[in-house]
């Protein structure tokens, strides 16, 4: 019984770490993409794709990509990451999770231009792995539902594939 008891506590104790990850992520995205603060949330071959914002391969173009994501194109920003899933793997060294985004941010317009206060929504589909010891994200793909200027009098939504 200690054992099942043992195993199930690592698991908690696994998947609160990883929540912890989310939050720090989100905490130096909201710091403009802090280097200092983004790179110990990524494995040395992280990848980050979210269609429309960008894709990088390794953790040195990913922290520099999100850097010049969250300084350029949206040079403010306050994460909310919510109702995290979270599944461990039996060898408690890998995870997946699924977890929501609501963003609030000044997003820079194409082509130039003052930033735009931008409501922004979508999930995180994320792949997690434990490196001595640390959990860390191997693989994000934000899925983005909802990007649209606050003055708008209709959010604008992108026509799910399933329509288009």
């Amino acid at each position: 019984m200690s054992g099942d008891i043992e195993k199930r506590l690592s698991r908690l104790e696994d998947i609160e770490a990883i929540k912890q990850l989310i939050a720090r992520y989100a905490k130096a995205a909201d710091h403009n993409g802090d280097p200092a603060m983004m790179a110990p949330c990524f494995s040395a071959d992280a990848v980050w794709n979210c269609e429309g914002i960008g894709r990088w391969e390794g953790r040195d173009a990913v922290v520099a990509g999100l850097r010049e994501t969250c300084t350029v194109a949206l040079p403010w920003a306050l994460h909310y990451m919510t109702q995290p899933i979270i599944t461990v793997a039996e060898d408690g060294q890998t995870a997946a999770g699924e977890y929501y985004l609501w963003e609030l941010a000044k997003v820079t317009p194409e082509g130039g231009g003052a930033a735009e206060d931008t409501w922004i929504g979508g999930w995180y589909e994320s792949q997690f792995r434990k490196e001595n010891g640390a959990w860390l994200f191997n693989h994000i793909e934000l899925i983005l539902k909802l990007m649209s200027a606050v003055k708008n009098a209709q959010w604008e939504t992108p026509i799910p594939p399933w329509q288009g």
